[in-house]
């Protein structure tokens, strides 16, 4: 599989438009890997994982045609992972190919479902609203579905996912806290080893939320996957979703993350 990460940053960006403290102007002075959008996966041009509002911006920095698009995979309702208004943007208002677009598999968290059927129009998309801890098959591929440890707009459970193609299984696991008991037993259980893992940066160094990782918990969480044989020396590790607030810039993250044999992604980052 080949994993391109369009977007790395939390809510407001990185940096923040409106914000000068220290690690937004030291992000604007380094530059490149430094300046990210928000966050956004796609995996081998055909999986889109979250729909938020820079992906307009994000797919044309890297050239990618998101109408080759097949499969999207909503991990819950917070507006920087799905923009309602990016739905329009598939339609024949705006698209001038709208009959060569692929049919599209939206997949969503159980309550989300509803919510998008009553309020977007959903043309050449077959929405499909789903529970934690599932197997889903596309194509080729096998998903499942992972109860996330996080909050939402809608009342819906917010959910991670495992991509699994030709026996290689990627884990996209931000938005989430601590892994909760029940998902630690599904991955001990169902999911045995994970290819790639990454895992939620949001929270850095300077703070604790229950509802997202910062270095502390991605450490004690590679542990613990690491001790259960989940993961091991060969499995990528990356971190994400980063916020301004707690997290300095891309160089400095290297620094310290590198330490402990874990990739920073960034923006535009290629994982095969």
């Amino acid at each position: 599989m080949e994993i391109l990460f369009l977007g790395t940053a939390a809510s407001e960006g990185f940096p923040n438009p409106f914000c000068s403290c220290e690690n937004c102007q030291e992000a604007r002075n380094e530059g490149k890997k430094s300046i990210r959008l928000r966050s956004s996966l796609l995996i081998n041009d055909e999986i889109l994982v979250d729909f938020g509002p820079d992906i307009v911006s994000s797919a044309n920095r890297f050239g990618k045609n998101l109408s080759e698009v097949k499969h999207i995979f909503i991990t819950h309702s917070h507006s920087d992972h799905l923009f309602f208004k990016n739905f329009e943007y598939r339609n024949p208002i705006f698209s001038g190919s709208f009959e060569k677009l692929f049919h599209v598999d939206l997949i969503v968290p159980n309550k989300l479902g509803k919510v998008l059927k009553d309020e977007v129009e959903l043309p050449k998309i077959s929405l499909m609203a789903v529970e934690p801890y599932k197997e889903l098959h596309f194509n080729g591929y096998i998903i499942y579905t992972i109860k996330a440890n996080h909050t939402s707009n809608y009342d819906e459970t917010p959910l991670n996912y495992i991509f699994e193609k030709d026996n290689k299984k990627v884990m996209y696991a931000v938005d989430t806290g601590k892994f909760l008991p029940e998902t630690m037993n599904y991955l001990k259980e169902n999911i045995k080893y994970l290819d790639v893992l990454i895992l939620d940066g949001t929270m850095g160094f300077n703070k604790k939320y229950e509802y997202h990782m910062g270095f502390d918990e991605v450490i004690q969480t590679k542990e613990l996957l690491y001790k259960e044989g989940i993961v091991d020396n060969n499995t990528k590790i990356i971190v994400s979703h980063f916020s301004h607030l707690h997290n300095p810039k891309h160089s400095k993250l290297e620094e310290i993350y590198g330490k402990h044999n874990i990739i920073v992604a960034f923006d535009g980052l290629k994982i095969k």
